[in-house]
C-alpha cells in the first residue's frame, strides 16, 4: 500500500515537471492591408542606429522575413524603385512586477509513525488545500507597424498595419520570447482589423527550464 501511495505521489509530481509552458500575448491590430496579400515585395527597415547594429535584431529579421513570406508577400531585392511596404520592428521588457498565484494542492509530503518506526510518506488528500506564492513577472511588448513603402522617408509617412502584442511571463530577456510573441502576431494574418485576441503559443520541451523553486502548471507563462 505504502508503495503504491509514493509510485502515486510520483506520478503526479512528474506529471506536474512536464506540464507544458505557454508565451501568451494579447495582441491587437489595425491595418489597411488587403485580406490576402499577393506577391507584394517588402523590406525591414531598423528605426534607430541601435537597431542598425543589433546582431539581436537581425536575427529578429530573420524570423519577421520568413513569416512575411509566408503570409504571401515577397522580400525586395533592391533592384530598383523601392519596395511596396517598409516592415519596422520595436520591442521593450518591464518589471519585474510581483504576481500573486493561488494553487490548489492535493497531495500531502511529510514525517510520519508507520509500524516499523519513522519514515518519509505521502498521501494524496481528497480535501485539497490552497496556497499561495509569489513570483517575478515582467511585461513584455512588441510593435510591428509596416508602410507604404514609396511614403517611407517622407514627412508623412502611410502607415497600412499595426500590431501590438502585450506579453507577460517569469522571462525577463526579450530575446528567448521574441519567436513566440512574432509568432502571435502572425497567427491568421492580417487578420481583422480592430480587434484584440488573446494567442497561446506552447514553448517546445526542450527549452530550458525555470530556475528551481517556481511551480510549473498548465498555465505557467515562460
Amino acid at each position: 500500500m505504502k508503495r503504491l501511495i509514493l509510485v502515486a505521489v510520483a506520478a503526479v509530481m512528474l506529471g506536474a515537471c512536464a506540464s507544458p509552458r505557454y508565451v501568451t500575448s494579447d495582441v491587437t491590430r489595425y491595418h489597411t492591408l488587403p485580406a490576402t496579400p499577393a506577391g507584394q515585395t517588402f523590406a525591414i527597415v531598423a528605426t534607430d542606429t541601435e537597431q542598425e547594429q543589433s546582431i539581436a535584431f537581425r536575427q529578429f529579421s530573420d524570423q519577421l522575413n520568413a513569416k512575411l513570406t509566408g503570409a504571401g508577400l515577397r522580400q525586395f531585392t533592391g533592384d530598383a524603385g523601392k519596395p511596396d511596404y517598409v516592415a519596422t520592428l520595436k520591442y521593450a521588457v518591464s518589471g519585474p512586477s510581483p504576481d500573486v498565484r493561488t494553487r490548489n494542492s492535493s497531495v500531502g509530503i511529510g514525517y510520519g509513525v508507520w509500524n516499523r518506526g519513522w519514515g518519509f510518506g505521502a498521501a494524496w488528500d481528497p480535501w485539497s488545500s490552497n496556497y499561495s506564492n509569489t513570483e517575478q513577472v515582467y511585461s513584455r511588448r512588441v510593435e510591428l507597424d509596416i508602410y507604404k513603402g514609396p511614403s517611407w522617408g517622407t514627412a508623412n509617412p502611410e502607415r497600412v498595419f499595426e500590431g501590438r502584442a502585450l506579453s507577460e511571463g517569469l522571462n525577463g530577456q526579450v530575446e528567448p520570447v521574441m519567436p513566440y510573441i512574432i509568432d502571435a502576431l502572425f497567427q491568421d494574418f492580417p487578420g481583422a482589423s480592430g480587434t484584440t485576441r488573446t494567442v497561446r503559443v506552447e514553448v517546445p520541451p526542450n527549452t530550458d527550464r525555470a530556475p528551481a523553486g517556481r511551480s510549473p502548471s498548465a498555465r505557467w507563462s515562460y
